[in-house]
Parts: C-alpha cells; structure tokens; sequence
C-alpha cells in the first residue's frame, strides 16, 4: 500500500455563482463547446466552475498556467470529450462534482480519488430500491419518514465517491456497493465481485441541504483532508500565488 503518514487530498469548494467570463479565457475549445451546450444557465455554470477549479489548482500543482494543464476528457468508451477529468500518469489524481449549490474539486497525489456531492430531494426515495443494498434499504425503512431524504442522500453519495474513485462510474451497480450509514463515519464495507478492493473514505463538512463523500483507492485508513474556499481564486482575473499554510502534497 502507499504511504498513509502525512498524508493529505484537498478538496475546493465553490458556488455556482462565482463563474466568471474570464473563465473561458482557461478551457480548450471541448470544454467552451461543453459549457455551450448546456440549456440551463445554473447547469452551465456548475461546469465552468468545476473546469475553472481544476485547471487553477492543478496550475499551481505542476507550476504550469492553467490554460496549460493537461486535462484528458476522453470517454473510455466512445472517446469523445466528455468523460471524467484526469491528468496524464499519476502524479496527480482530480475528482469533480457539482449539485444544488455546491461544486467540489478533490486533488490529490494518493491515489485514484473521488468526490461527490449531492442536493438533498425527496425524489431520490423513488430509486431506493435500484440504489441501495438490501441492508442498506432494511436501515432506511427503520428511519422516521422525515429522515429518509437525507439518508439516502446521504447513501448515494457515498456510493458515487467510491464508484468514482475505482473508475467504474454508473457501468456498475450502485445497489453492489454497500456503504456505511450517514450515521455513521464514511466507509466502503463491500464491492460486488471485487472481494478484496481497498478503499478508505473521509468525512466532509456538512454543508445545509447537501450531502457529500470522499473516496480514494488504495488506502486503508483515511486520508487527512484540507477543505478550501475557491471563491476568492475564482474572482481574480489572474493566475494567484498559492494561499499561506497550504498543504499540497
């Protein structure tokens, strides 16, 4: 296993609202054409958020402009622009995700990480039973009814964090991943067909009407974690030294 001392992912949070023009000034021409295609304005600006975060941050990171970071976008299975960001090799590892009002980018040179973020919405009880693990919906039916939105909230973005960090995304079942209750600290505690994955979890401030998780492969304990406030990196048309006290690893 990898080095588990001194160890840290960073994860940025941002508002929808601090997308900015000078924004665009940063994308390659797939990521303005993406942004384009969105209908809905707030939907948009999720993205160019997102995009915005992970090319200043990673700028920072490997000491390039951000216009220059190497961001792959390629499906794995179509190969069009519009997969997971990522960056050659695995020096670094880049996770994003965006719902109701929060974007979230997680970097870090551990491992294969995910984020993710998600509104709380009555509706999400309608998939419980395609989502969740027979445990999982046993521990939900026992919760009072005005209880239940959250949880599951909280159950699927969980599962999200961890399909995300091994790579499987959607192409696997959420309901054969079984995780650990919003009650209780984050953990992975099976994996359909892969008995013997490694996965530690970490917990994230609580953020009102949002759930989110973090997940990285190939950790056994959690990985220390430095949240951090992007408005201020996103409101300035320029490329900003690095904040005192970070700790980039």
């Amino acid at each position: 296993m990898r080095g588990e001392t001194d160890v840290s992912c960073e994860v940025w949070w941002a508002p929808p609202g601090a997308a900015r023009p000078w924004h665009r000034g940063l994308f390659t021409p797939d990521e303005i054409a993406r942004a384009d295609a969105y209908l809905r304005r707030e939907d948009a600006d999720r993205f160019t958020v997102g995009c915005a975060v992970s090319r200043l941050v990673l700028g920072r990171r490997l000491g390039l402009p951000p216009a220059d970071v190497p961001l792959l976008r390629a499906c794995p299975g179509c190969g069009e622009p519009h997969g997971r960001p990522r960056l050659p090799g695995d020096e670094l590892h880049l996770s994003v995700s965006h719902s109701g009002d929060w974007v979230a980018v997680a970097v870090t040179a551990l491992g294969p990480v995910g984020v993710d973020v998600e509104r709380h919405s009555p509706r999400v009880l309608d998939v419980a039973e395609t989502v969740l693990a027979p445990a999982e919906l046993a521990a939900l039916d026992r919760l009072p009814p005005g209880e239940r939105a959250a949880a599951m909230t909280g159950y699927w973005a969980r599962k999200e964090a961890v399909l995300k960090a091994t790579g499987d995304g959607l192409a696997a079942p959420m309901s054969g991943v079984t995780v650990s209750g919003p009650g209780e600290p984050p953990a992975l505690l099976g994996y359909a067909g892969r008995p013997g994955l490694v996965v530690a979890m970490a917990e994230l401030t609580s953020r009102p009407g949002h759930a989110a998780a973090l997940a990285v492969l190939g950790l056994r304990t959690p990985p220390k974690v430095a949240e951090r406030d992007a408005t201020a990196l996103l409101a300035a048309p320029e490329y900003p030294p690095a904040p005192r006290g970070s700790t980039y690893s």
